[in-house]
């Protein structure tokens, strides 16, 4: 309970009122004043009525907070339903619903009047997406007061409701594709996860196998569980490599941000929805390296993660929408906060990669060992393909104009991603 500027003006009412009743007679030896006896009684009136008012006025209420889809993407439009239900018999003024979820444009606050005895009321508010995280969806509180002004009283609902908000992706119609190992489509003899065309012979069933592995006959025969394994897909595998080496990359400074608009179905009829990343080359490299993995894993490819942010992350390559969820998953979370940089990181995971894979290198770094992490792939066997982001378009000091001039030079795949380009279009050059 919080008291309001009307309160200390009742408040001196009544301590001037009071004492001119207590010192009039004394000082004019008449009895007291009627005004000032009822002036009393009417301040003291104010002050109980508008604290009872104010502690009942958040009281009675049921809030409900439900959204359908609780994992979405950056640049998509989060809608939720609010639920206010008034449990009493009477009629409620006024209440405010604050929404103090961390989620970026938040737009749920409102303000409710006159919500009559057991009445509900329901509202929708749409939030533009524009961050990736996990973002908890509360607590809101409700603020309430009495008619008069002088108190204001709230109460906090909590809330367990997780939005995962994914980076942003867009849809690539391009890109450079791997080329398999063996021309003759002979399989790689190294024992696969997952289920490949290849089937490589039967071992004893381990507890966890998927009952589709599981060949029949040789159980038959052998009296007991078999299950099939399989050799690796002849194609190439496909390895995003993110750098997250906190001192390549570059945030430029935030500009000054224009009030939460509020969004409704109007504005989403009359406005398309465009979606602006953040002036961060990290982000542009996070959402580069969505869009390249849903890409190829459309293809039908094995796709792996590699990224050293605050922990160490590696997403052994497999193909589907569940690979694609894992990848965006990670990517959601990372930070560029990583201590490792990427020539380190690749000579750590290159020995591990099968020859003739694609290894996609996505990397803010001047630095000259890049053109040595280059040459060391190359050396392996690796195919690289650099999506470089140019830090200098964001007002880094720093230019990657030289770097990506000696690869190209080398005839190695390359794009420069600048700060105000299309990352669609910018990927898709690297198929012209």
């Amino acid at each position: 309970m919080t008291v309001r500027r009307p309160f200390w003006g009742v408040l001196i009412l009544l301590i001037l009122s009071g004492a001119a009743a207590y010192f009039t007679p004394m000082v004019s030896g008449t009895a007291t004043p009627v005004f000032f006896t009822r002036l009393v009684y009417l301040c003291l009136l104010l002050l109980g009525l508008g604290w009872l008012w104010a502690y009942y006025a958040v009281r009675g209420f049921n809030l409900l907070r439900e959204a359908r889809v609780m994992r979405q993407q950056v640049g998509e439009v989060f809608e939720e339903r609010y639920k206010v239900s008034n449990r009493y018999s009477f009629v409620r003024l006024w209440i405010e619903v604050r929404d103090e979820s961390e989620l970026p444009g938040k737009t749920g606050s409102r303000v409710l009047s006159l919500i009559g005895g057991r009445q509900q009321r329901s509202y929708v508010a749409y939030t533009k997406l524009n961050r990736r995280g996990s973002f908890h969806l509360g607590p809101t509180r409700l603020v309430s007061g009495d008619p008069f002004g002088l108190f204001l009283n709230s109460s906090s609902i909590e809330s367990r409701n997780e939005l995962v908000v994914l980076p942003y992706v867009v849809e690539l119609q391009k890109f450079p594709s791997p080329g398999g190992m063996f021309p003759g489509g002979r399989a790689v003899r190294r024992r696969a996860l997952d289920i490949t065309p290849q089937a490589s012979g039967v071992r004893d069933y381990a507890p966890g196998d998927a009952l589709r592995r599981i060949h029949w006959p040789t159980s038959v025969r052998r009296d007991r569980l078999m299950a099939k394994e399989f050799d690796q897909d002849p194609q190439a595998d496909v390895w995003i490599f993110l750098d997250a080496y906190g001192p390549v990359h570059y945030r430029a400074q935030e500009e000054e941000q224009a009030p939460a608009q509020r969004v409704d179905q109007l504005w989403l009829w009359q406005h398309k929805v465009e979606n602006k990343l953040p002036a961060d080359t990290f982000e542009f490299a996070v959402s580069a390296a969505g869009s390249v993995a849903n890409f190829y894993i459309r293809q039908g490819r094995t796709v792996g993660f590699v990224c050293a942010s605050d922990v160490f992350t590696v997403i052994s390559p497999e193909r589907g929408e569940r690979q694609l969820n894992k990848i965006l998953e990670t990517l959601t979370f990372l930070n560029s906060d990583g201590d490792l940089p990427l020539i380190a990181l690749i000579e750590a995971q290159a020995p591990s990669l099968p020859r003739a894979s694609t290894v996609v290198l996505i990397t803010a770094s001047t630095d000259p060992t890049f053109d040595v992490a280059v040459d060391y792939l190359i050396m392996r066997n690796l195919r690289p393909v650099i999506v470089y982001i140019d830090g200098s378009t964001f007002g880094s000091d720093l230019g990657g104009g030289e770097v990506v001039f000696r690869l190209r030079q080398r005839g190695v795949p390359v794009v420069q991603v600048q700060k105000d380009e299309d990352l669609r279009e910018a990927l898709e050059r690297l198929a012209e």
